[in-house]
């Protein structure tokens, strides 16, 4: 198999596969010096396709990382741009709506305004409360104060646990996954 010559049209997986058997195959020869010596050869080849291979794999990484961080940016500007329209759009919402209450207020406009196909009416929203106090003064009455308990984990005091020693499988797995990161190599002397 010519590995250099036809890189791209090879996985990772074939590459490494080709290596692990030119060694079982440099393993079997006799001492033959002329087929010891094409089989190195044909190593050092798959090495060197192995190795281009790692760098197109991060090379190709590394633009996939740039589209999403282009892609996110992008995103980020049609969400700002849309955010401002809808917030200027809801103020003149809430602007109209002010205007129209003033003028019932004052006597413009009655309770029920018929139009032709449509009709504008003013009623009174459900009563909601207001408060004086603060639930936490002692002078607001207990009848009408909760008191809420919340539980949560606390994951950092269980993972602190599990490093020191200590068994926590009765409240907790502790899971360890894995990553890939491409990084650049310092340069071969």
């Amino acid at each position: 198999m010519n590995i250099e010559q036809n890189i791209n049209s090879f996985t990772l997986k074939e590459i490494s596969i080709e290596a692990a058997q030119l060694w079982e195959e440099l393993e079997q020869l006799d001492s033959n010096e002329g087929d010891v010596e094409q089989v190195i050869q044909q190593l050092f080849e798959v090495q060197g396709a192995q190795e281009r291979k790692i760098d197109a794999i991060a090379y190709v990484a590394d633009q996939l990382k740039l589209d999403v961080e282009v892609w996110q940016s992008r995103l980020e500007a049609i969400t700002l741009l849309h955010t401002t329209v809808i917030n200027r759009k809801q103020k003149q919402l809430e602007s109209l709506k002010t205007y129209l209450l003033f003028l019932n207020q004052t006597g413009v406009l009655q309770n029920c305004n018929p139009g032709l196909e449509r009709e504008i009416t003013f009623q009174n929203n459900p009563p909601k409360v207001v408060l004086k106090l603060e639930p936490e003064n002692p002078r607001f009455p207990e009848e009408f104060r909760a008191v809420r308990v919340e539980y949560r984990p606390l994951n950092k005091q269980i993972l602190e646990a599990h490093k020191q020693g200590y068994d926590v499988s009765e409240i907790a797995d502790i899971e360890v996954g894995r990553h890939v990161r491409f990084k650049h190599c310092s340069k071969k002397k």
